[in-house]
């Protein structure tokens, strides 16, 4: 009886040794295919910039940003908060425009 105890005891031994080597391989592979699709999801995306001839910029009823692209009619929302911005600096540069413009009088 003996026997078959020390016989158990190092099977069991020598499987929780290659369950914990088994273990952690797994792991390191999974940490490694992880690793590179975190890796690849949060890469920043570069700021696109387009033309104001090939955009309508729009506010729907609740003050979002719409920029409508002429050519296919697809259009991006954005928060009114943006729209705010966006028509502020939008109306500043025409005000800008008309108050240094020359205004042509007759010479009186």
């Amino acid at each position: 009886m003996e026997n078959v105890k020390e016989k158990i005891k190092t099977f069991l031994k020598q499987l929780s040794l290659y369950t914990v080597i088994s273990v952690t391989f797994v792991l390191g592979l999974s940490i490694g295919y992880y690793y590179d699709v975190l890796k690849n999801s949060l890469t920043r995306n570069k700021p696109q910039s387009i033309k104001r001839s090939e955009v309508n910029l729009a506010l729907d009823e609740n003050n979002h940003l719409m920029i409508i692209k002429k050519s296919n009619g697809l259009y991006t929302t954005y928060e009114d908060s943006i729209g705010y911005v966006i028509f502020n600096l939008y109306a500043k540069s025409i005000w800008g425009q008309a108050t240094h413009q020359k205004t042509v009088t007759d010479g009186k």
